[in-house]
């Protein structure tokens, strides 16, 4: 495959720029570098204490060595070891000696009056020589003196921005490279949460983008193993809370019935077909243990023939009714005249009534009281339950098991499942599908 970007141009890319970018800030430096330097030295006091220095140490050479103005060997002598100074001097309107290449304005024939007045920006000052005074200027050019210095120094400079510049350009490739290295040790070490970054059309892509793959498939089959892991589990989980609540209902009938804690042998019967019906129940429970297993979010549920509101919640409202009552709680059913056709699933919905039940028995307030509705919202329809919650919660922490197991049921058959609670409330919402 080839990469539009590769690695090769891009580092040849960033050789090129980088030394451009050392060439332009050598030429910027040498810039300000000068105009530092002539900024500097054409101040007044440091041309001043400069030339004082240099006319005084010009004075006592000449008064050493005797020399008269026209000792121009020895005079150059002296010029000579002051290197980037300008000496000149006039006697009776004549330039004697000038330290540098005379320029009269760029006229040979000039009048004596008029070579003087070409100098008149000079400082001159009176100068002993042996015969005679001379006015004499000096003027100290620092700019040509520390020019050549300073740029050497900054021709280091630019030298050495040349790895700063292209490692400051390579600086998203580097980074790159350890971050790949990072994350490839953290999968190695097992972490398969965190993708590899891959970006960019060049070789670095491609070697990204393997362990990436790589990753992604052991991730896959690590979620795989875990759903069915959790499934395993949850399977479990529901069973052993789907059987407790039956078997709580008939241990509490036969409590009452061992107790003798009924009015007539018609009661103490109906509580015997209730214990018949919830050991049947246990045995349904068991006997579907299968069935639960296919209960997941991606199986197929077959719905019962649809069936009218009253025929589908009579029978499980009564002992649902009946069974709080029986420990202490007091219910007020708030059932419509309305009764629509529903689509249902009639295992499904004893299941979720015992839950829902299960839960009141727990958490709900029995001094207050459970109010049990019909409701309706545009084409569903179903029972809303809502109740006091205890002022000082139980203990016992909840494993929100009993309402994992009713949202799925729920999901299953097409039915909305809301829960909703306040700061002493709880409020369960079940809504089924209304056949025409």
């Amino acid at each position: 495959m080839e990469k539009k970007h590769g690695l090769a141009r891009r580092f040849t890319e960033l050789i090129f720029i980088s030394g451009l970018c050392s060439a332009l800030l050598l030429i910027g430096m040498q810039i300000v570098l000068n105009k530092a330097l002539r900024a500097y030295f054409s101040r007044e006091d440091v041309q001043q204490k400069i030339t004082t220095q240099q006319l005084a140490d010009f004075q006592e050479y000449i008064t050493e060595n005797h020399l008269a103005s026209t000792d121009w060997e020895a005079i150059n002598d002296w010029a000579h070891r002051h290197q980037n100074t300008m000496l000149a001097y006039f006697q009776e309107g004549e330039m004697p000696y000038f330290s540098l290449p005379r320029v009269y304005q760029g006229r040979e024939d000039a009048e004596p009056g008029e070579q003087f007045k070409a100098y008149e920006w000079l400082a001159f000052n009176n100068v002993e020589f042996s015969d005679g005074e001379a006015a004499v200027a000096i003027y100290y050019n620092g700019v040509n003196a520390y020019y050549g210095i300073g740029c050497e120094i900054l021709l280091f400079l630019a030298i050495a921005s040349f790895p700063v510049f292209f490692l400051f350009g390579s600086r998203k490739i580097i980074r790159y490279i350890v971050q790949l290295s990072e994350e490839i040790q953290a999968m190695e070490g097992g972490d398969l949460d965190h993708a590899i970054t891959v970006q960019g059309e060049d070789e670095l892509t491609t070697l990204a983008s393997c362990p990436d793959s790589m990753r992604v498939t052991l991730r896959s089959q690590q979620q795989q193993e875990a759903e069915s892991s959790a499934k395993v589990k949850n399977l479990i989980t529901e069973m052993s809370h789907d059987l407790r609540t039956p078997l709580t209902t008939l241990l509490l009938y036969t409590e009452i019935l061992r107790g003798h804690k009924y009015d007539s042998e018609a009661q103490m019967n109906d509580y015997l077909t209730k214990i018949d019906t919830k050991a049947r129940q246990i045995k349904q429970l068991s006997d579907n243990l299968f069935e639960y297993a296919l209960v997941t979010r991606d199986t197929v549920v077959a719905l019962d023939e649809p069936a009218h509101f009253s025929a589908i919640f009579e029978e499980p409202l009564t002992e649902m009714v009946d069974h709080l009552q029986q420990r202490g709680f007091v219910c007020a059913l708030e059932l419509g005249s309305d009764d629509p056709v529903l689509t249902v699933k009639g295992q499904y919905v004893r299941r979720i009534l015992d839950n829902i039940t299960s839960n009141i028995l727990k958490y709900a307030d029995p001094e207050q009281e459970i109010t049990v509705r019909s409701v309706q919202e545009e084409n569903k329809a179903g029972l809303l339950f809502l109740n006091k919650t205890l002022p000082v919660p139980p203990s016992a922490e909840s494993t929100k098991v009993g309402l994992t197991s009713m949202e799925t049921m729920m999901e299953k058959t097409n039915a909305v499942f809301r829960v909703e609670q306040g700061e002493d409330w709880f409020c369960v919402t079940l809504l089924f599908e209304v056949k025409p």
